[in-house]
């Protein structure tokens, strides 16, 4: 007789990162093949969610936007570092350790307003031996105010021009600030000395800055780079202040939210200069935190979530950023997907969720109802999703047609899986339009429910009626449309007029912020053309990502509308396209028009430029046609933002209201609060914790180690399901 299997039947619905990170979490714990049995179920035929990656036309790598790491992803870091030490590729294979998978940047390119156009503001971050494999060193804002310190400290050091009065003034105030800093609590708030040195300092600073801002066209260059170095000060004396003054340390951040974040930094003093400046836009920028997607509105962000992820990012681990190495596919997802895999998680692809059920006395999600998109021909066999790409495991642009019952169909009619407006599955094959139904007991005993805020409107239908907490969260919380195009170029960046010379051996990119918008921000990435490959006689010299919000108004309109994603793209097509003409020639002024011919249109885009493997005769704007756009649309695509009064709405990972769901997603409550790689990251460990007690919340680098507060919403937030004292495993009832 077999012995009873008491495994949990863990359903993880989404193979984003949230749900990716849940299942390697579980997976990580000692005999956790005893505990549970795991299975991710995903829409179409590749996992990664709003960061899959894929291959084209020429292997080109196609991106749903621009990805990377911030030195500050000090939960997201170090899982990766696990993955590749699992992973364990031989000694030359491509990307075969973590060191090689991930590459340490300290540049950024920030533009500033000034003078009657946009001026370049290079800034380059000291790098610092804190490896980024243990994000344990950051301690909150004590670690976060050091930092800041010795990046200051470095900045000056660094800065030319800067008058002896000024230097003896600021350095003694890092000395005494830096002993401070380390040998007085954080929790002393207000009282702490810090905040009366700084706010003594700041006149002085003040007055320097309105000098040098009035005396900058009259004196030397280095004049203006000292004006940017004491603007960034300001900014960062502001952040101090501000977050003692509040005493976050004690508070938590969450207090903040209902106030805006230009509101916060101006009561907390900041300089009027300094608030026009791009230092202070870095975040609200990357994170795409304009109301609607609409860019030409000024950015509205949660002061309480704005403070902590700009405090993170200046205690960076050894770099700003960590870049990938390849696309984000080949670099983060397919790992993740080849450990897993080994481990022994189940993957079922093309498994549409249509519908959360809820039981009778709507406590319980009793059903989950799926679309099968496609049936495998082996199904003993599997699914096997990658190719290989110069010896990179990586996701191709549609699915393997061969391992499909339906594939030569899909095949010809090019019906995109995962598209909600894709009409699938059709009147010519009707055992696919009875829904397949995942049966509580049956299926699954827990749900770990990954799957984006955008969805969940259509899919939870039930659950919102059920429960006002759901309710707030969707109205209360922004999904957004983005947006965004990769451009292969016949010249490299310096032949095109970039004018800030880059040092590849610090990897440096060209990696852009606060330029023209719509797109939020640009990054060139050559070096990720040795994956591709492209004709000896046309081959790319320069690969240019822009990437940013999508205005979005109106409501989208019903499934049925299969033409609604081709409009949309179209409508992609045309904003890119007067973009590039109306945008281009303030960061790459000979690659314009009147650049490359004797006459034409000096700050618009020589579309000859562009690399065209499908049709060489085409000439113009025609050659936009050979190039990558998208318009993320699906509700599974949009991104989360963080306006002031909406932390208070996200729902726990544990805190789902049903007794059987566990929620993952950067949507959800982390404590970081912000749309991310590391917001869904610390969500998915969260979720893991929810359901086993493990990883312990202390190890969750940057959770709040303060109860959650109570802001504005009427639901009670739900404290952690298990303390230290009594770990254990959820039970099913």
């Amino acid at each position: 007789m077999s012995k009873a299997d008491t495994r949990q039947k863990v359903a993880i619905l989404g193979g984003g990162m949230g749900g990716l990170t849940t299942a390697f979490e579980l997976t990580s714990q000692p005999g956790w093949q005893e505990r549970f049995d795991i299975t991710v179920y995903q829409l179409g035929w590749r996992l990664g969610g709003k960061c899959a990656s894929s291959r084209g036309d020429n292997e080109r790598i196609e991106e749903h936007g621009i990805h990377g790491f911030m030195g500050s992803y000090f939960n997201a870091l170090p899982m990766m570092s696990e993955v590749y030490a699992e992973l364990g590729r031989e000694p030359g294979q491509p990307l075969a350790t973590f060191e090689e998978a991930f590459l340490g940047s300290n540049f950024t390119m920030l533009w500033e307003w000034r003078n009657g156009g946009l001026k370049p503001w290079p800034v380059r971050a000291p790098s610092n031996d804190i490896p980024p494999t243990d994000g344990s060193y950051y301690k909150g804002v004590q670690t976060a105010i050091a930092a800041i310190i010795e990046e200051v400290s470095e900045m000056l050091t660094s800065t030319p021009g800067v008058p002896k009065i000024v230097g003896d003034c600021i350095a003694a105030l890092l000395e005494k600030a830096r002993e401070q800093a380390l040998t007085i609590p954080m929790s002393e708030g207000p009282n702490h000395p810090l905040v009366r040195e700084i706010t003594d300092a700041r006149s002085f600073i003040s007055g320097v800055v309105k000098a040098i801002d009035h005396l900058a066209p009259k004196i030397a260059e280095h004049a203006n780079t000292l004006r940017q170095a004491l603007l960034t000060l300001d900014f960062y004396a502001a952040l101090i202040v501000g977050a003692l003054t509040d005493n976050v340390e004690v508070n938590g951040y969450d207090i903040l939210d209902p106030e805006n974040w230009t509101d916060w930094l101006t009561r907390h003093g900041i300089h009027a200069a300094t608030l026009q400046s791009p230092v202070v836009m870095t975040t609200v920028n990357i994170c795409y935190q304009s109301p609607n997607g609409d860019t030409s509105r000024a950015a509205r962000m949660a002061a309480g979530a704005f403070l902590d992820w700009t405090l993170r990012s200046a205690a960076y681990m050894g770099s700003v950023i960590w870049s990938f190495a390849a696309g984000t596919g080949e670099t983060v997802v397919a790992p993740m997907y080849e450990v897993l895999k080994r481990r022994g998680v189940k993957f079922e692809f093309f498994r549409k969720v249509e519908a959360l059920r809820l039981s009778a006395d709507g406590k319980r999600v009793s059903g989950v109802e799926m679309t099968v998109q496609a049936t495998l021909k082996d199904p003993e066999a599997g699914y096997h999703p990658l190719i290989d790409v110069k010896g990179l495991p990586s996701w191709p642009s549609k699915p393997h047609y061969d391992q499909l019952v339906e594939g030569e169909y899909l095949r010809a009619t090019n019906i995109d899986l995962e598209s909600y407006w894709n009409g699938w599955p059709n009147a010519a094959f009707p055992h696919l339009k009875t829904p397949h139904t995942l049966r509580e007991g049956v299926d699954y005993d827990q749900i770990v429910f990954a799957i984006a805020l955008g969805a969940i409107p259509y899919l939870c239908k039930e659950l919102l009626t059920e429960s006002p907490a759901w309710r707030d969260m969707v109205a209360n919380i922004p999904a957004l449309q983005t947006q965004a195009m990769q451009l292969w170029f016949s010249k490299d960046m310096y032949e095109m007029g970039w004018s800030e010379p880059l040092d590849p051996a610090k990897n440096e990119l060209a990696l852009s912020a606060t330029y023209f918008c719509p797109p939020n921000g640009n990054a060139e990435f050559h070096d990720l053309l040795k994956w591709e490959c492209w004709p000896k006689d046309n081959q790319p010299k320069a690969l240019w990502y822009f990437c940013g919000l999508m205005p979005d108004y109106e409501a989208p309109p019903p499934f049925s509308d299969t033409d609604y994603p081709r409009r949309q793209s179209e409508r992609v097509k045309a904003q890119c396209i007067q973009y590039l003409q109306t945008s281009i020639g303030t960061m790459l002024p000979n690659a314009t028009v009147r650049a490359n011919n004797p006459a034409g249109d000096p700050n618009g885009l020589d579309f000859d430029l562009l690399v065209d493997t499908q049709n060489r005769a085409a000439q113009g704007v025609q050659r936009f046609d050979s190039q990558f756009w998208r318009a993320n649309i699906d509700p599974t695509e949009r991104y989360v933002t963080s306006p002031p009064g909406s932390i208070d709405c996200r729902l726990e990972a544990w805190g789902s209201g049903f007794d059987n769901l566990t929620l993952a997603g950067d949507w959800i409550y982390t404590g970081l609060n912000v749309g991310s790689f590391e917001g869904a990251t610390m969500s998915g460990k969260l979720a893991s914790f929810a359901l086993s007690a493990a990883p312990a919340l202390d190890t969750i680098i940057g959770y709040p180690t303060v109860p959650r507060p109570q802001v504005v919403s009427h639901r009670r937030h739900v404290p952690p399901p298990f303390t230290a004292a009594s770990p254990g495993l959820r039970v099913v009832a």
